[in-house]
């Protein structure tokens, strides 16, 4: 075995003991178990590392937590607001429309009304010209008789 295969060795077989892998290690292993112990040495800094930068993410996602809680209590309170007042435009919608269908009936029973009086008030103004027509027939009939029975007085 040649000097550098044999610090190899000497090496891998000292962090393998210090890591507590005391089983046998042949030289014609070494090769695999260096490759192997390079990819766990390479794999537990990279579970290290993921684990140090999962509690900075989860530290910052705790600090984006404290910071977003007073817009998380407003959005809530916004968000009720906004659905009180969406409410009260839907009310007050079905209240417009009930009123504008209710002055609507009232425009067209008014509109009928009006009809109705005006029908009446020509109906009266016709029966008011035949009365004037007949009141100033029945005045000449009355002044004719007068002048004949003055004639009449006069002649006695």
């Amino acid at each position: 075995m040649s000097s550098t295969a044999e610090r190899k060795f000497i090496n891998l077989r000292k962090r393998l003991d210090q890591l507590g892998y005391r089983q046998p290690l042949g030289i014609e292993s070494l090769p695999l178990v260096e490759k192997l112990f390079s990819d766990l040495v390479h794999t537990t800094e990279s579970l290290r590392n993921a684990k140090l930068s999962a509690g900075k993410t989860e530290k910052e996602s705790k600090n984006l937590d404290a910071l977003l809680e007073p817009y998380k209590t407003e959005n809530a309170r916004l968000v009720r607001e906004n659905n009180e007042l969406h409410l009260g435009v839907l009310k007050l919608k079905e209240e417009k429309d009930r009123l504008s269908k209710d002055l609507k009936a009232n425009i067209r029973r008014l509109e009928h009304e009006t009809a109705d009086l005006k029908f009446l008030n020509n109906q009266y103004v016709h029966k008011l010209r035949a009365q004037e027509k007949d009141s100033k027939a029945k005045t000449e009939m009355i002044q004719q008789l007068q002048e004949k029975n003055l004639q009449a007085v006069v002649h006695t």
